[in-house]
């Protein structure tokens, strides 16, 4: 999906940009979703605002109209990484170290410690990788202002 947006500020080799909502969002899948993961914000008009922050690597500058573009299914992809994995993390984990303690005594609190402790380091480790490739807005075209 692309998007026709404006770059309101510069920080170093990232841009952030601001526009309403895409009228294509209507007929995506995963619309309803976006105000969840936090990526559209309530705007002032009848649209909802976007505010992103996007590698700025065709050296727009403030005022420039741009344009992004949003690889399709990226919504669908980061919650299954947001929230999918974790889960799956969560229940493997407790479910092993139940299994492995079966029968004694803190059993429980131990499946579900070793559950919690397993989703803080999935979500420690994927804040330390960063984005992976693909999995961002990008600049595809900017029109000077």
């Amino acid at each position: 999906m692309r998007q026709t947006v404006f770059v309101t500020e510069i920080h170093g080799d990232e841009a952030t940009v601001v526009g309403e909502r895409a009228s294509s969002c209507n007929s995506c899948a995963g619309n309803a979703s976006c105000k969840t993961l936090g990526s559209w914000k309530e705007g002032s008009g009848e649209g909802r605002v976007l505010k992103l922050r996007v590698k700025n690597d065709r050296s727009a500058e403030v005022g420039d109209e741009v344009v992004i573009e949003v690889a399709d299914g990226l919504l669908l992809k980061t919650a299954f990484r947001l929230y999918g994995v974790p889960m799956l993390v969560f229940i493997a984990l407790g479910s092993v170290v139940g299994l492995t303690m079966q029968g004694q005594a803190y059993a429980g609190v131990a499946s579900a410690l070793a559950g919690i402790l397993g989703v803080v380091a999935y979500y420690a480790w994927i804040w330390l990788q960063g984005a992976p490739e693909g999995f961002d807005a990008r600049i595809v075209e900017v029109r000077k202002s």
